[in-house]
């Protein structure tokens, strides 16, 4: 009997997750800017708590953190915006296929692997996919809009819904209060972390990029700070473009072999093991389930499941640990039973 409930509880569980992924994306469009506003007012809590402390009133902290973010993200968006059309009205898919098609030619590289290269560029439709960044600024206004409203009043009844929280735990209120405290300390580390090492990441790729005089070297360290926030994928992608742009636009192989080693030994140095020593144990999960969890999350929402996936994950794992019967699911997200996260 015991084994029969096991099953069914498992086999519930699994229709359960499948049910829930379904959900959130049908919900996408609803969910998505909610989970982003959280994640920042999660982000910007120790702010509003520090300007607080120097007696300026959180109404007007947080009205002025929320529209500087907003100011910021809608002109980083314009600029990105700008920078794509710009890119590829003055340098074009075409030509820039053509470009590295003839600089495989000039090459010693066989000639099924050069085709197998270039059949790749043309079917990737560089073109198409700079059609729906470039047109897609109504949509992004319309985003950004509903996270700083969101954001306004998360931080507006932020203190509410923890009491609320705590009174639906019970008797393992001291429980609960412990778990939403290692998650949005464990959020907000995460997310301070990475926005440094990849903006430190961006500005390093930029000089490289200005010193092999690599065109769009703006472009493409803003994007490389942007896709720092994917793991492991996000590198990869953020160091192709500048490789193939720099083959594309005429520059000898030694330039683009350099900016692709440039890029590697910058995202080893400072995603494999600057970024861990300053993060430490604060996310306790299994770099297998870090990268599956990106694969996950962006079948789930696209993109931006991509970009969230491992703070996503880390909040599952840490309510999953809260309970004795999903404990071993949290334990099998984790490093290891014995490599505990530092609290």
């Amino acid at each position: 009997m015991d084994t029969a409930n096991r099953t069914f509880v498992a086999l519930l569980a699994i229709i359960t997750t499948i049910l829930v992924g379904w959900v959130l994306h049908v919900g996408a469009s609803i969910l998505q800017p909610l989970v982003i506003a959280f994640l920042l007012a999660s982000m910007l809590q120790p702010v509003i708590v520090r300007l607080a402390r120097l007696k300026i009133p959180p109404t007007i902290a947080v009205v002025f953190l929320v529209a500087l973010i907003g100011l910021g993200l809608a002109q980083g968006g314009l600029m990105l915006q700008s920078s794509i059309e710009d890119f590829f009205t003055n340098s074009g898919a075409e030509t820039l296929v053509d470009g590295v098609r003839d600089q495989l030619v000039k090459s010693s590289i066989p000639d099924r692997v050069q085709n197998l290269i270039v059949g790749s560029l043309e079917k990737s439709d560089l073109q198409g996919v700079a059609s729906e960044l470039i047109g897609g600024g109504v949509g992004f206004a319309k985003g950004l809009m509903l996270i700083m409203i969101y954001m306004s009043f998360i931080f507006a009844e932020q203190k509410i819904f923890r009491r609320k929280i705590l009174s639906i735990a019970g008797d393992r209120e001291a429980e609960a209060s412990q778990m939403l405290e290692k998650m949005a300390r464990g959020i907000q580390r995460y997310l301070s972390v990475k926005t440094a090492v990849s903006l430190l990441t961006g500005s390093l790729c930029y000089v490289v990029l200005i010193s092999l005089d690599v065109p769009y070297a703006l472009l493409f360290s803003l994007l490389t700070f942007l896709l720092n926030f994917i793991p492991t994928f996000g590198s990869i992608i953020a160091g192709f473009f500048p490789t193939i742009t720099a083959l594309g636009s005429g520059a000898p192989w030694s330039t683009a072999l350099t900016v692709m080693g440039a890029y590697l030994v910058i995202n080893l140095t400072l995603g494999s093991y600057i970024e861990p020593k300053i993060l430490g144990r604060e996310l306790n999960l299994s770099p297998l389930v870090v990268v599956v969890s990106v694969v996950v999350w962006a079948g789930i929402w696209g993109v931006v499941g991509a970009f969230l996936a491992v703070p996503l994950t880390s909040a599952i794992q840490i309510m999953l640990l809260s309970s004795d019967r999903t404990r071993p699911v949290a334990i099998l997200l984790s490093i290891g039973p014995g490599e505990k996260s530092k609290d």
